[in-house]
């Protein structure tokens, strides 16, 4: 059996933050973990694709992340342009600019009916639990292929597109098969960076850092934005405000806001600490910190 990946980046990187925010994956060893849990030892992996839109002024490190990534036996990377939006805050009535995909589930999916159609799978598997994808899965069951759904939870898998699936992995039961060694704290810390055995770039897959600076502006409101949910919340998890505190005054969840937050940290304007949440586990959680002569916004 040929086992094709398609993985909705943004979607994969989000849960994945949802999941366990310290997790680092080890993506040869995900591509051979997700080809087994399908067609079993036998299996032969036919390939990785992986969406992302990507900003014209991403950094570096992102780019660097992605070249890292097509470098890999099997991964294709499929780029489409990020569009620039504006936006006004309900509250104030201010003004604000954000980004967001465009093309990147369209490409997705004309991807899959296209390798579907030609015979380069016998199954495929779709990172993501989107509902969006329901057409598309129908269209490859119809040209007799199978499609499975991958997702860190049940909670992030829509009942319209389970039920259309061949079958639904839960990506938390290979975490031991496809967790990536860690570095030295000490040096995440000194470089920035959290690794994921990658060839390139310092061997990373998930980045932290350095980025751009956002504008002191920016900055202000993400301070805000955290005290806010400081106020409503026993504590903030550094995923949860990535990837699902929602507000109109910070860059769009994901990769644009964990550069903002990294850019805090750095400035001393917040802090990060571990905590032990309601159901056991250890979150590494941010807050606030008193603003000081030696601590002040950057520009």
């Amino acid at each position: 059996m040929k086992v094709s990946i398609f993985i909705d980046g943004q979607n994969f990187y989000r849960s994945l933050l949802r999941y366990d925010e310290s997790l680092r994956v080890d993506y040869d060893r995900l591509a051979v973990w997700i080809t087994q849990a399908v067609g079993g030892p036998t299996a032969t992996f036919s390939g990785a694709y992986y969406y992302v839109g990507v900003s014209p002024g991403a950094p570096a490190l992102v780019e660097g992340f992605l070249k890292g990534l097509e470098l890999r036996p099997g991964y294709f990377v499929k780029r489409e342009g990020r569009v620039r939006r504006t936006g006004r805050c309900p509250s104030c009535g201010a003004e604000y600019e954000y980004t967001t995909e465009k093309r990147v589930d369209t490409r997705l999916v004309a991807d899959l009916i296209h390798y579907a159609a030609i015979g380069a799978f016998d199954a495929a598997v779709l990172v993501s639990g989107d509902d969006d994808f329901v057409p598309a899965v129908e269209a490859v069951n119809a040209l007799g292929r199978q499609v499975w759904v991958a997702t860190w939870s049940a909670e992030e898998l829509s009942t319209d597109l389970r039920v259309r699936c061949f079958g639904h992995i839960h990506l938390s039961e290979g975490v031991a098969a496809f967790r990536a060694d860690r570095q030295p704290r000490s040096l995440e810390r000194r470089t920035g960076l959290r690794t994921e055995s990658a060839p390139a770039v310092a061997r990373n897959n998930v980045i932290r850092g350095p980025h751009p600076s956002a504008p002191r502006v920016m900055l202000e409101r993400a301070v805000i934005e955290l005290q806010r949910a400081e106020a409503r919340l026993p504590h903030v998890s550094r995923g949860y405000f990535v990837t699902r505190w929602k507000s109109h005054q910070l860059p769009p969840a994901g990769h644009e806001r964990e550069q903002v937050v990294q850019q805090l940290i750095d400035a001393g304007l917040i802090e990060e600490f571990e905590v032990v949440d309601a159901e056991g586990r250890s979150v590494t959680a941010i807050r606030t910190r008193e603003r000081t002569d030696d601590v002040a916004l950057p520009g």
